[in-house]
């Protein structure tokens, strides 16, 4: 008996093991597909573009094959005159566990979001259509991405817990379709993109698992036009409900709502759930190791949007659309003086104080970054070395807003559609913060990835979409019952409210991180990361200290495109 049943297991996994070897992906008729700068072949192509002298061609984190192959970008996708229909299926077992983690977590934690992500779905089935000129993909996916909401201080979970990823499907993760034509790229669906060569970006935030978007790329060598027209969810729980629907009245009946030096018009008052943000950007590229961006985006929430508000110039449109929308401006530049040396700068500007407007106005919101790429001049085959750093500073209410759909985030309803996540479209950690951060990578052509980063992060205790009960609030009294916390809190609560709220207490986090990625076959990928924080005044409280540690692992088999 135990003989045949030895026999069984050779005779399967005989039968097996050939899968293991298939290739995973067919290379033709893939012009449109959408690549991303953070998967290998992209980064391959642009640290050999940084070591010859030249600049990347783009800072937007998705373009298409067709793009890549006009900049001579060899993505391993090739042109072809068939169309093809292909399925996929990935599955990886995993192990996870964390120790020491902040269970007074709110919803805006997108770190904790991507400690727990998996490089890819534990499960997934796939399907997509492809032509020369345009692309179409969907999936169903089974993960561990709504995992952290429920999580406890100490826990672990992994392929002999099923159920914790099998419960909490939320797909798909990339669904999409997309053409490419002469110069010019649509897609229109569910997938990853931003703006930024660096890993922090704090316009539109690259770390996203996903945007609901339509985008459109115009592009030449010299010149590229991108827009972007996105969408969040717009679930609100009750006291983001009323926020978003107080109406405050003057002593002539006037409703104010909550920018009462700014709203003029009664009808912001209305509330039509919906909460969309569009992008537009322009690139300029006049020398090949040089090149400039500026860019604006709006947030729309709480009206229908009208031209006004999908246009270019939407920065002037705003004025059009007090109290229902806010726009930010966005300008940057990149270059490679040297051969091996990557340098970028960007500037954000959210509200800029006029000298003549009075204390009671909006302050200054900014934000900066400044980083470097240097890539190894060493190049044994087939690998590439480089290392990196940068530094980023945000104001203190940048992004932030009165109302719930003004505010710079993206929320990401999860399964059961109770909870969600509030992704920032902008810096990860949302205003009030400066953070420094140091990486080390080695990456092969075959998608081989060796990582070590340090970050440092000093945050203040302003976060995205902060609401606080009124503790003045009696029924009747006109006085709304919960209020945002925002600059002019005490215009609500009382003089010194605010301060006494939040304190002046900054927490100082140092974190280590530690991943690899290595394909084992064609079809199998072995990868795996820890994460340990230690935080000084973790929580805002003067003293206290706290250690936080994620690790996971994964056995990843992939089988068609």
């Amino acid at each position: 008996m135990i003989k045949a049943v030895h026999l069984r297991t050779i005779a399967l996994a005989g039968l097996l093991l050939p899968l293991f070897f298939l290739p995973t992906r067919e290379l033709s008729a893939q012009e449109a597909r959408m690549l991303n700068t953070r998967d290998t072949a992209l980064e391959w192509a642009y640290l050999e573009r940084i070591s010859s002298g030249i600049i990347p061609p783009t800072t937007i984190q998705s373009l298409s094959v067709k793009e890549a192959l006009f900049y001579e970008i060899d993505t391993g996708y090739l042109s072809s005159e068939s169309p093809s229909v292909r399925g996929k299926i990935s599955i990886q077992p995993f192990v996870m566990g964390w120790k020491g983690l902040d269970t007074s977590r709110a919803m805006w934690n997108k770190s904790l979001f991507d400690r727990f992500r998996l490089e890819d779905p534990a499960l997934l089935f796939g399907v997509s259509f492809a032509s020369p000129s345009f692309y179409g993909t969907t999936s169903i996916d089974f993960g561990t991405d709504s995992l952290p909401v429920y999580a406890k201080e100490n826990g672990s979970s992994g392929f002999w817990k099923p159920l914790d990823y099998v419960s909490y499907w939320t797909f798909p993760e990339e669904g999409y379709l997309s053409y490419s034509g002469r110069s010019i790229t649509v897609a229109a669906g569910r997938l990853k993109t931003g703006i930024g060569l660096g890993r922090e970006n704090i316009f539109l935030n690259g770390d996203a698992r996903w945007y609901d978007q339509i985008q459109f790329s115009w592009y030449s060598t010299r010149f590229r036009f991108f827009a972007l027209w996105g969408t969040s969810s717009s679930h609100l729980n009750n006291d983001e409900y009323s926020v978003q629907t107080f109406a405050n009245t003057n002593a002539d009946g006037e409703s104010m709502g909550w920018d009462r030096l700014n709203n003029h018009d009664a009808s912001v008052q209305s509330l039509v759930p919906l909460k969309m943000f569009s992008y537009h950007r322009i690139e300029y590229k006049p020398l090949p190791w040089m090149g400039f961006g500026l860019s604006e985006m709006q947030l729309v929430g709480g009206k229908v949007p009208d031209l006004s508000n999908l246009l270019p110039t939407v920065i002037w449109h705003n004025n059009y659309s007090a109290g229902v929308s806010n726009v930010m401006l966005h300008a940057d530049t990149w270059m490679v003086p040297v051969k091996n040396l990557l340098v970028f700068g960007e500037f954000l500007m959210d509200d800029s104080k006029a000298p003549k407007e009075s204390g009671a106005s909006k302050p200054n919101c900014w934000g900066w970054t400044a980083g470097m790429t240097w890539t190894v001049p060493v190049f044994p085959d087939d690998w590439r070395f480089s290392a990196a750093a940068e530094f980023s500073l945000v104001d203190k209410w940048t992004y932030d807003r009165w109302q719930p759909y003004l505010t710079m985030y993206q929320r990401q309803i999860i399964t059961g559609g109770h909870r969600g996540f509030n992704i920032p479209l902008g810096h990860g950690e949302g205003g009030d913060v400066s953070q420094a951060i140091l990486t080390l990578t080695a990456l092969s052509r075959k998608g081989q990835r060796l990582e070590l980063a340090y970050t440092f992060i000093d945050k203040g205790p302003v976060y995205l979409g902060m609401i606080e009960k009124n503790p003045a609030f009696t029924a009747g009294s006109g006085k709304p019952e919960y209020i945002p916390v925002y600059y002019d809190y005490d215009d609500w609560a009382g003089s010194g409210a605010l301060k006494a709220l939040l304190g002046n207490i900054r927490k100082y986090t140092h974190v280590l991180n530690a991943k690899a990625v290595w394909p084992l076959s064609p079809a199998l990928e072995a990868n795996g990361e820890i994460d340990f924080r230690i935080i000084l005044n973790a929580g805002h409280i003067a003293g206290k200290k706290a250690a936080e540690t994620t690790y996971k692992a994964g056995l990843k088999w992939t089988y068609g495109n």
